[in-house]
């Protein structure tokens, strides 16, 4: 929740350009360590790239990207912040020919230099704290969307990053999959890992956030609860947004 102490990720005027279009326009957000934020707004509207900006697998074009008291920018500095922040995304991204505990294990051993005993040790706690102990050997191929994006979330958690960045990671599963990884999810959100998540399930959002932003055509429109977002938002455009989901 949000407390005193400096925000962990601050972003001051921040601006993103894909040749004419404006995917990002002059966007103010601070979020707080332990703090869950989730981006609600249509499709285009810059919620994934606003995240993508935060350990730069986008590179923004005007402003400030701040993680924890260091600015997210190209050189050598960057691979800290990046050791910091972790994303699971929309598609599973693991690696085919290795297993499922060697696929939680492998990034520890790269980036961190942990040995393989003590980073496959690490890798079936976090197996089994997602729910998928009993999966460690098997292939990616084996295994239903739910559990690879569950095996995907384990493989963020192993690099201990402070911050989590998911991009729409349910928008790739089959219905009866999605909420296997939503409950995932929600254990995090009280284990207190900082969080910012861009969804489609209104619900989710409405039960995990501290905050909900609100995003449409690359500007923060609102910020706010996500009682008051759901139940007496004044903004216009969230509320057609609204119906348009909720009445769908």
């Amino acid at each position: 929740m949000m407390g005193a102490s400096r925000p962990i990720i601050e972003m001051r005027g921040v601006g993103k350009r894909f040749g004419k279009f404006e995917a990002l326009k002059d966007i103010d957000l601070e979020v707080a360590a332990g703090e869950v934020v989730v981006l609600l707004g249509p499709s285009g509207s810059g919620k994934s790239t606003l995240i993508r900006c935060i350990n730069l697998l986008e590179q923004y074009d005007a402003g400030d990207v701040v993680v924890d008291g260091t600015r997210v920018e190209a050189g050598r500095r960057l691979q800290s912040v990046r050791q910091e922040v972790a994303m699971v995304f929309q598609a599973f991204n693991l690696f085919p020919n290795h297993t499922v505990l060697d696929n939680v294990a492998l990034g520890p051993v790269r980036v961190r230099g942990l040995s393989w005993q003590e980073s496959r040790a690490r890798a079936r706690r976090l197996l089994e704290r997602v729910g998928i102990a009993e999966q460690a050997e098997k292939y990616p191929v084996q295994l239903s969307g739910g559990q690879q994006q569950r095996v995907g979330i384990a493989r963020a958690l192993a690099m201990e990053p402070r911050i989590l960045l998911f991009d729409e990671p349910t928008s790739a599963l089959d219905p009866e999959m999605v909420g296997e990884v939503l409950d995932v999810i929600k254990g995090l959100a009280g284990e207190g890992v900082t969080m910012m998540l861009v969804t489609h399930e209104m619900g989710f959002a409405r039960q995990v956030a501290d905050r909900i932003v609100f995003m449409e055509a690359g500007e923060i429109k609102e910020i706010s609860t996500p009682e008051t977002f759901f139940t007496a938002t004044r903004n216009e455009r969230a509320r057609a947004f609204l119906d348009a989901v909720l009445n769908h």
